[in-house]
């Protein structure tokens, strides 16, 4: 049994060295199991519950890639994160890319009642987890989704080229500019400048920290996204009270979305770009509710279809693609368009 050990860490190893060493080989192998979800779905028995296994493994190996690269790329003391942030962080990503999974399997082992019991407990352990964040710790005031997003493998692979070794030598404890008294202008410093083949042409940065929110604001900020949180079970209790395609669920979750997103925009100046950016986000998934019941069954539905048809019926080539689209779209619609899902 101990051999069996030894060879597994041994090939352990070795396979976080090659990832370490190869993102840009790994990057295709992990698109391959990505897809492959896709064309598992209705081709076998239990096509649903097989293609969503899957994509969340697919999901998962690249998250766990990324973590093996990031530690990689980073000394041990560049990580300012605190470890229970950290491992609260790993745990909502690790949730958010198996919930659906997690779903399928309770409805199909113990039917529409399983279902529901786990989409409880799975909301209310990432409600939790999100207010833990929100409330205790100090740089995460607007939660992304997922709360550790992929890695930016080739931003990293360019930042620990060789020909940046001694550029990074110099920024080491330091911001990369310097500002003119008079005319206020950046400009870069001389060491800091990286080689010719391997610059971005940018300005260059101050390292500036971002301007922290007045007290009135940050209150009105920590509202918002609690506000934000606590939408999956609202949405949930009415959907227990009213039904699961009733108007009043719908507009409710519709209403906490708005008057969240309202908020955070009456105080957008002090947030951070990335902040800014998850913001920028969560307004474009408002979209989502033209998807979602009853807005899709009585609208959406019939629209979709006139569209496909139409496209299928006028545009050469195109009539199978359109078919197969219309034929899955209403399966998307019940497994994926939940309100609890963004």
């Amino acid at each position: 049994m101990s051999s069996v050990l030894i060879e597994l860490q041994s090939l352990f190893k070795r396979y976080v060295e090659w990832v370490s060493s190869n993102p840009s080989q790994l990057a295709d192998v992990e698109l391959t199991a990505k897809w492959l979800s896709y064309f598992l779905a209705g081709k076998i028995n239990n096509s649903s519950a097989v293609s969503e296994l899957v994509y969340s493994l697919s999901n998962l190996l690249v998250f766990f890639n990324d973590r093996i690269i990031e530690k990689a790329s980073r000394k041990a003391n560049d990580d300012t994160t605190q470890p229970v942030e950290r491992h609260l962080k790993v745990l909502l990503t690790t949730l958010e890319y198996c919930e659906v999974f997690i779903e399928l399997s309770a409805h199909k082992l113990w039917g529409s009642r399983g279902r529901w019991v786990f989409i409880a407990i799975i909301q209310v352990i990432k409600c939790i987890g999100r207010l833990f964040l929100t409330l205790y710790c100090q740089n995460t005031k607007i939660i992304r989704n997922p709360p550790i997003p992929s890695l930016n493998r080739k931003t990293i692979q360019e930042a620990h080229s060789p020909d940046n070794a001694s550029f990074r030598d110099n920024l080491a404890g330091e911001s990369s500019g310097i500002v003119l008294k008079r005319s206020g202008r950046v400009m870069r410093k001389v060491n800091c400048s990286p080689s010719l083949a391997s610059r971005t042409w940018k300005p260059p940065t101050m390292g500036s920290v971002p301007p922290q929110p007045a007290e009135y604001g940050g209150k009105l900020l920590v509202s918002a996204e609690m506000l934000y949180i606590a939408k999956p079970l609202i949405h949930l209790a009415c959907m227990r009270k009213f039904g699961t395609k009733s108007w009043a669920s719908y507009l409710l979750a519709l209403a906490v979305d708005s008057a969240s997103l309202r908020m955070y925009y009456k105080n957008r100046v002090v947030l951070s770009k990335e902040q800014r950016v998850e913001l920028s986000r969560r307004c474009v998934s408002m979209l989502l509710y033209l998807m979602r019941s009853p807005f899709y069954d009585r609208y959406t539905h019939d629209k979709i279809a006139s569209l496909l048809n139409g496209i299928g019926n006028n545009v050469p080539l195109t009539g199978t693609i359109a078919r197969l689209i219309l034929s899955y779209i209403p399966h998307w619609q019940e497994t994926y368009f939940y309100m609890w899902s963004t």
